[in-house]
């Protein structure tokens, strides 16, 4: 019998699931208490977070104060019957702005009592930068094409300028503005001549005696004006010219003359050929500068004399087409560490690099290297979302501003070429530009988590 018995496993099963719910009990009561704890973290975490930007935008003075500010902040964003359940472990303001708190809440246990954790603890931090803890450097890439003539580029000036006044209100604030013009070249100035990251030709010029021959106007009759029409960087434009309906000529004889032809650098400059004309490297790879081209007053680079800011934008004039790539690459360039300029500091969680273009028509010009004589938009727009993506690869963050553009191309690139979709505004009434860039500004000013 006690063989038979000993030999009976007919009860084992009953036996090993017995001695399994232990465990397994104690593993599904501590998930339990886990997924408490975890929700309770996540609500100690908002609350630790709202704090520290309280008191990072208080605009309180002292450590001292600012603490008080974000315990207040702190018990005001946390439930009432957990306000006993937290503690405040540090809190600190460095030098530069950065606003640090760290935070222990209790949690009593449901299940896990039963192996002596009565109290669940969880730890969370949060950091907040204050606007005058880091330097802030502006790019201002700014639509000079023809389409803007008149009230577009005085509204452009205006809402520039408001900007700029907003940042002259922050006190103890670490800003600089760059201002890049564009259309179809950028004009970089030309004192920049003999520098080694520029490939420019001597001024020259030429003088020779031309002949040909001619045959002379005696007469002409049945003459009215006839008007003409055309475009000028998606502008319909007028003109006129005269129409005679007869013409009078005396006998043909030879002209001659002296011939000056001048060849001057007025500050504009072309294109790398790809794919430096998108990059930010190889300052061995030379900027050509182009001979006898018109472009936009030039280039400001990164400045705090708000003054000379003024100035370069009171300066701008409308004239030529669009090729927005020029405009984006001359804004990371003023706002890059390396050549050409000099003024823009080295990247890092310090430094905040902002770029705001705008800008109120489609790409009509596409590169025909050195030159922007092409006419494909559509790899135009291509190369502007290439460059922005370059750009933002440093941590530039890129703002865009588009008014009543009229292409879907160019409409679909500057949202492409924002950092984020809320960066990049339209707008159909350059009236609108002060509310666009005042929200920009405001938005650079905002006080944002670190950590």
């Amino acid at each position: 019998m006690l063989k038979s018995f000993a030999t009976n496993r007919s009860g084992n099963f009953g036996m090993i699931a017995a001695l399994l719910s232990v465990p397994l009990f104690g593993a599904a009561a501590m998930a339990v208490d886990y997924v408490n704890a975890a929700s309770h973290r996540a609500s100690i975490q908002n609350a630790v977070d709202a704090a520290v930007l309280a008191a990072a935008a208080s605009g309180m003075k002292t450590e001292a104060e600012m603490r008080v500010v974000a315990e207040k902040a702190l018990l005001g964003n946390v439930d009432e019957d957990m306000r006993n359940t937290v503690d405040i472990n540090g809190f600190a303001v460095t030098a530069d702005g950065q606003v640090t708190m760290s935070v222990t809440g209790k949690l009593p246990s449901t299940f896990a009592r039963i192996f002596n954790l009565d109290v669940l603890k969880v730890g969370v931090n949060a950091q907040a930068q204050r606007p005058g803890g880091q330097t802030i450097e502006i790019a201002l890439v700014l639509d000079n094409t023809y389409s803007m003539v008149g009230k577009k580029l005085t509204d452009l000036k205006l809402a520039a300028n408001e900007l700029i006044k907003t940042f002259e209100g922050v006190a103890d604030l670490d800003v600089k503005i760059a201002v890049v013009p564009f259309s179809r070249y950028v004009n970089v100035g030309t004192q920049y001549r003999n520098q080694s990251w520029l490939q420019v030709d001597p001024d020259s010029s030429t003088t020779k005696n031309v002949c040909r021959k001619t045959k002379p106007l005696i007469s002409k009759s049945g003459c009215y004006r006839e008007t003409t029409s055309g475009m000028n960087d998606g502008v319909p434009t007028t003109g006129s010219r005269e129409v005679c309906s007869s013409y009078t000529y005396g006998p043909e004889e030879t002209v001659c003359w002296d011939s000056t032809s001048n060849v001057t650098w007025r500050g504009c400059v072309g294109s790398r050929d790809a794919p430096f004309d998108i990059n930010d490297t190889r300052p061995d790879r030379r900027i050509p500068g182009l001979m006898n081209q018109n472009c936009s007053a030039p280039l400001l680079t990164l400045t705090d004399d708000f003054t000379a800011v003024r100035n370069s934008i009171k300066s701008m004039v409308a004239q030529n087409e669009t090729y927005i790539p020029a405009g984006v690459m001359w804004g990371w360039r003023v706002l890059s560490p390396q050549v050409p300029f000099t003024e823009g500091e080295a990247y890092s969680k310090d430094v905040r690099k902002f770029m705001i273009v705008m800008t109120d028509g489609s790409n009509t010009l596409s590169p025909s290297y050195p030159y922007h004589n092409g006419r494909d938009g559509t790899y135009a727009d291509q190369l502007m979302i290439k460059a922005c993506n370059n750009a933002k690869l440093e941590s530039i963050e890129i703002f865009t501003v588009g008014v009543d553009v009229p292409n879907a191309s160019t409409r679909e690139g500057l949202v492409s070429c924002a950092s984020n979709p809320k960066n990049a505004i339209a707008i159909s009434d350059s009236a609108k530009l002060g509310l666009a860039f005042k929200g920009i500004a405001n938005e650079i000013l905002s006080i944002r988590l670190t950590m």
